[in-house]
């Protein structure tokens, strides 16, 4: 995912005199209380080419070329309904302004995509959560007061939360935890990767070798036709363009002269960070037996009659559906299905013996002293 920057876009007149017409409609609806009709101007070359011009013909949201296939404009704040959210009439008032727009290929918005042969992720459709603030209703609600959990790739920091591992997945880059991510729980780059399903059976292996590529090529780019074969995979348009351009980061630090070491100085084992071990189980590994956890600890859950298994890595990932997930929430809701489902309270874990969920595991190991 790349920052698509929308400032000061606007649509042609004779499109926006349209869609104005329409949407005055919606609304005398609206207010009537009849059924809403919404006219598709969002399909319109008028409108869809303004979006293209801005990262080219791919998915704003995977970076997927979309070559012979429907480009669709997705809405970001959906138009009709908001889903789990029962009552709510959707962002109808945004149906025709083209900040709300997204570009987005058939999988990101509608499904499909694959897990090793099997179909996952709900994709974004009608789904809008959020992760804290208050829910606009109506059209005289403030959206500042919302905070989405999707990640949105026309904000520009939300796309750096966004890494890639030399394997190829989707993972959370090391930016901390925001206070509303600490508060639910959530990761928002993790709850994205699960819903639009971004570490799918194609994109993996599709960024595991751009990555590679970048790489190889990174260490000749001084001659002049590499490098321009270097902007081509890094440049804006390019597909999975973000992975290329962290590869080309790495290499590019990697490569540099290392600075004198600083002087060794003795400083104490860090605490506990409060924010992060409300979020991810990083903190806790230590608390846990090195051998067990090199050889992967098996994680049980229970949901709706069913049991589930997931296995915890020595980095602090669960493994579920031999996909890796960073925390135990969106872990949980992969293997579940279930948007609702909190981690902590769903996983356990045996120590000598005795099962106990990852809840009571970090109550045990959390310092007392600091508030959950």
């Amino acid at each position: 995912m790349r920052h698509v920057n929308m400032q000061g876009l606007t649509a042609p007149l004779a499109w926006a005199a349209k869609a104005k017409r329409t949407l005055d409609a919606v609304r005398a609806a609206v207010a009537a209380g009849t059924e809403r009709e919404f006219n598709s101007h969002w399909t319109e070359d008028a409108v869809r080419d303004l979006l293209l011009g801005l990262a080219g013909v791919k998915c704003w949201y995977c970076e997927t070329l979309i070559v012979r296939a429907d480009i669709t404009v997705d809405h970001y704040r959906p138009k009709s309904e908001v889903f789990d959210v029962p009552g709510h009439p959707g962002y109808w008032w945004l149906a025709y302004e083209v900040s709300n727009y997204r570009i987005a290929c058939k999988h990101c918005n509608s499904g499909g995509a694959r897990y090793n042969g099997v179909r996952e992720g709900r994709a974004k459709g009608s789904q809008f959560p959020l992760i804290g603030g208050t829910r606009a209703s109506t059209s005289a609600d403030d959206l500042n007061s919302e905070q989405p959990l999707l990640l949105d790739p026309a904000h520009p920091s939300d796309p750096d939360l966004l890494g890639f591992d030399s394997g190829g997945y989707a993972r959370r880059s090391n930016t901390p935890y925001s206070p509303a991510e600490t508060n639910r729980g959530l990761c928002r780059a993790d709850e994205t990767i699960r819903i639009l399903a971004l570490n799918d059976s194609h994109l993996v292996p599709l960024r595991a070798r751009l990555i590679r590529e970048v790489t190889v090529l990174a260490r000749h780019g001084d001659k002049t036709d590499i490098q321009q074969l270097i902007d081509d995979k890094v440049g804006p348009e390019a597909p999975y363009s973000a992975a290329a351009a962290m590869a080309l980061a790495l290499h590019r630090a990697v490569a540099q002269p290392a600075a004198a070491p600083a002087p060794v100085a003795t400083t104490p084992t860090p605490a506990v960070d409060p924010a992060r071990s409300r979020v991810d189980l990083h903190d806790l590994l230590q608390h846990l037996d090195p051998d067990a956890l090199k050889a992967g600890i098996i994680l049980t859950g229970r949901h709706e009659k069913k049991v589930y298994g997931a296995v915890l890595k020595p980095e602090g990932h669960i493994e579920v559906w031999g996909r890796p997930w960073g925390t135990p929430t969106t872990a949980a809701r992969a293997a579940t299905g279930s948007n609702k489902i909190d981690g902590w309270d769903f996983w356990c874990l045996t120590i000598a013996g005795v099962e106990q969920t990852l809840a009571k595991f970090r109550a045990t190991h959390f310092p007392p002293s600091t508030p959950m």
